[in-house]
This record gives C-alpha cells, structure tokens and sequence, in this order.
C-alpha cells in the first residue's frame, strides 16, 4: 500500500485535470443513494466531490496525504482521515453512509468492501455505494 500512497501523492498536483469531470459525475450519480447525516468518504482523494455532500459531516478518508493536502485545500467543513480503506481506524455503526467511489477496482476488493461497510456503516440506516468506473 505504501507504493499506492506514493503514486496518488504524485498525482495529486494533477489529479483534477486528468479525472475531475469523471469523478464529479460519479459523486453526482451516487447523491441519489446517499442517507443520513454522517457520511464517510473514503478514498475522497483531492475531495471533488466533498462539497456535494454538505451539510452533512463527512469524514474524507484517503491513503495519501498529497490527495488529503488538496482536499484540505478546497477549505470545506469536513475532517480528514490519513488511512488506508483495508484497516480503518474507525468505530463500529459510526456513519449513516459509506462512499468508496474508484477505490475497489476489483470485483475480489469489493467482497472485502461488503466486510468494511458492515463494520462502519450504521446498522438500521446505513448504506454503501461502490463505483467500479
């Protein structure tokens, strides 16, 4: 994971130019199945698309600190997570919905994600959204 960081840390400084207009258009599609007030993000890279989940909280979850560095640059009301998507550091049934958007690329990735929204997601409201493209 440490070599993924490093890429996405490179990246950073560029990433809104090459993939902004596509990761905005999937932020837009997936507002239809976000609930609730609480609202982790994960993988939220430079944070495009932070500003369409305000009001709620959003905690923007992301390996790289280049892409957290951009994200806290936009200077949105939301905390940010230094983490990787496979271990967080995050308390059980803490958030109404869980967005992974272009972060589980493999159809095995998205099992694990089933195991990482059971453990984060709220029990009763919770829902998750994962974007393969």
């Amino acid at each position: 994971m440490e070599r993924l960081a490093e890429y996405y840390d490179k990246l950073a400084d560029v990433y809104d130019e090459l993939y902004g207009q596509e990761q905005t258009v999937k932020y837009l599609k997936a507002l239809a199945y976000v609930s609730g007030s609480r609202i982790v993000d994960v993988g939220c890279g430079t944070g495009i698309g932070v500003g369409l989940l305000s009001p709620r909280y959003v905690l923007c979850v992301d390996i790289s600190l280049g892409m957290l560095r951009k994200a806290a640059a936009r200077g949105l009301d939301v905390d940010l997570l230094a983490a990787d998507a496979y271990l967080l550091p995050l308390r059980r049934r803490s958030f109404d919905t869980a967005l992974a958007i272009t972060v589980f690329e493999r159809l095995e990735d998205s099992r694990v994600l089933a195991d990482f929204a059971e453990v984060v997601v709220a029990e009763t409201l919770g829902r998750w959204l994962v974007s393969r493209g």
